[in-house]
């Protein structure tokens, strides 16, 4: 591979690398304002955006390893994808914990209530 087009190969990959990061900084900010509906659309994004990083890394066979520049992005997007991962299990969890807590309070008296006034002829 000649000189410029590895450089070329380097600067792709690492725009690519660039634009994901940033989609997992939205993707950050989306899990923390639980906006599931702005969450969804980042993932179709970033599975996009995926692509197209593995195909530019695929471009460079295994030089990107040597450059000290791309390895430290690589491990910021790791990172930050653990993070994101770990949170919106978190949130997931929290919002399953609630909805199952919701249901039951219904099982108790407030159902009772519920099916009274529902159905009054019972």
């Amino acid at each position: 591979m000649s000189p410029q087009l590895k450089a070329e190969s380097f600067n792709e990959f690492s725009l690519a690398m660039e634009a994901y990061e940033s989609l997992l900084h939205a993707e950050t900010q989306a899990i923390a304002a639980k906006h599931l509906d702005t969450i969804e659309e980042i993932l179709e994004k970033k599975d996009d955006s995926l692509n197209f990083l593995v195909s530019a890394k695929e471009k460079l066979k295994d030089d990107y390893q040597l450059n000290p520049e791309i390895n430290s992005q690589v491990e910021r997007v790791l990172q930050l994808q653990q993070r994101n991962t770990k949170a919106f299990n978190k949130f997931f969890s929290e919002r399953s914990r609630k909805e199952k807590g919701l249901k039951e309070k219904l099982s108790s008296s407030e159902l009772r209530l519920r099916r009274t006034y529902q159905y009054p002829s019972l």
